[in-house]
Order: C-alpha cells, then structure tokens, then sequence
C-alpha cells in the first residue's frame, strides 16, 4: 500500500474497558455492539480493538465478535490478556471446524 493510501484511510480505535466500563465481557449482545459500531465505518478503515484492562471475555462474547467481523476489513487487536488470547483460540478452532 503507497503511503498516500494509508493517509488517507481512516484510523478506528476501540477500547473495550472504555467502551463498557467493566473488565468482564460476558453477553453476545455486548459484542454485537462493537461489531455494529465497526460496520458503520468504511471498509477501507483500519481497526484496533484495545482489549486493555479486559481480565476476562466469555466465549459467547468472542464467538460473536469473531463470527460476525468482516473478514476483509483490517484489524487488530492488541493488549490481549493471555486468558482472553487462550479463549480466542478455542473460539477460533470452533468456527473454523464448525465450517468445514
């Protein structure tokens, strides 16, 4: 990507703890409205989602964030705790066995 391109996409930053006030994400509804709050962004955006001060996220919660994010956009995701990345990855497996 030139670097002219990259000044001009817009720059998304998400911090959760900020965003709910809580370090537990537990309920789907939850992520559905991260997810919401990223649609309404252009697809040429990029996305961080800062999971800073997050202790602990069900797998309901990440099973939605990750099931329904736009595979296409650019994201990231960052300040992963290693008990919320430990849970990512089962989710992951999931999805990935689940559309096989």
């Amino acid at each position: 990507m030139n670097t002219f391109f990259s000044w001009l996409c817009k720059v998304i930053e998400i911090k959760l703890y900020d965003m709910f006030h809580t370090d537990t994400l537990r309920h789907r509804e939850t992520a559905r409205k991260v997810v919401e709050l990223i649609n309404k962004e252009p697809k040429s955006s990029r996305t961080t989602i800062d999971f800073c001060n997050i202790d602990f996220a069900s797998r309901s919660f990440l099973h939605e964030l990750l099931n329904d994010l736009d595979s296409s956009r650019k994201m990231a995701f960052v300040n992963i705790s290693q008990g919320v990345k430990q849970m990512m990855v089962i989710v992951q497996k999931n999805i990935v066995s689940m559309v096989c």
